[in-house]
């Protein structure tokens, strides 16, 4: 049986946007990547629709380009308004589903445990789209799952950074880590903390969603959430779960830690 033809995404269109936007500026993609300046790969990986290029990064080609802001505003038209499809259809399905998530963060507070103010300042500062109420809203209609009926028991381990980088205001810092005080309280929620004085670790920020016996993992990138299914590369993520664990204060102390660095905030 013939495979169904690929999905175009709206990266896919943009980038036939911006190979037409090249020729009729008589130019090539290197040409552009010289002009930017970019690796030509990057060029090539934006027109495949391999990667979502910064919003800087589309305007600069509309100057070198002459599109006067044609390629902008497709882009925050429909590019950026779309979700990646594995994280629309499988991990946010696993993670709405699961009866235990698991979830390390380095530098930010875990987007389930986020107050909106918090979350807003955080879409303010690493995303130039106008379309950050929609962002504000999706996450919050994440966290519908800490109060359903029977919620999944949640286990954050979170780097003492994420609780020290500032994010709005210090009102706002502070009562992010007032809001995870009263989550800790929950009995399915344990929130951990790992302090700045523990040796050297390596690890991207990650979730893993256990449901019915199956196990999904979901690394974040630079761009997205990578999901991941392969049975070694999940043992491999477990594994790294329990030194991360290992490596935190118990919960106990991450709640006096919490409390402390929320006062410095107060202040």
């Amino acid at each position: 049986m013939p495979l169904a033809p690929k999905r175009e995404t709206a990266r896919d269109l943009w980038g036939k946007e911006l190979v037409f936007a090249i020729k009729h500026a008589g130019m090539t993609g290197q040409d552009l990547a010289r002009a930017l300046p970019v690796a030509p790969s990057t060029v090539s990986q934006w027109i495949n629709g391999k990667r979502t290029p910064d919003l800087k990064d589309v305007r600069l080609c509309d100057a070198k380009l002459g599109t006067n802001g044609h390629l902008a505003r497709y882009y925050k038209q429909w590019v950026t308004r779309e979700i990646p499809s594995e994280w629309d259809d499988k991990w946010l399905s696993a993670e709405a589903n699961a009866n235990m998530l698991l979830n390390f963060e380095l530098s930010f507070i875990p987007g389930l445990l986020q107050t909106e103010d918090y979350a807003r300042a955080i879409i303010q500062d690493n995303h130039s789209s106008t379309d950050i109420d929609e962002r504000v809203k999706r996450r919050m209609s994440r966290q519908t799952i800490l109060n359903d009926e029977s919620p999944p028991t949640c286990i954050f381990v979170i780097d003492e950074y994420a609780l020290r980088r500032p994010f709005g205001t210090p009102q706002i810092m502070a009562a992010q880590l007032a809001r995870l005080c009263e989550l800790a309280t929950r009995p399915n929620i344990v929130i951990k903390v790992i302090p700045l004085n523990t040796p050297y670790y390596a690890a991207l920020p990650f979730m893993i969603a256990r449901l019915d016996g199956v196990e999904l993992v979901n690394v974040d990138t630079t761009l997205r959430g990578q999901v991941i299914e392969e049975n070694s590369e999940v043992a491999e993520s477990n594994k790294i779960w329990e030194d991360l664990r290992e490596a935190a204060l118990s919960t106990s102390e991450s709640r006096q830690l919490i409390e402390k660095v929320m006062r410095t905030w107060e202040q």
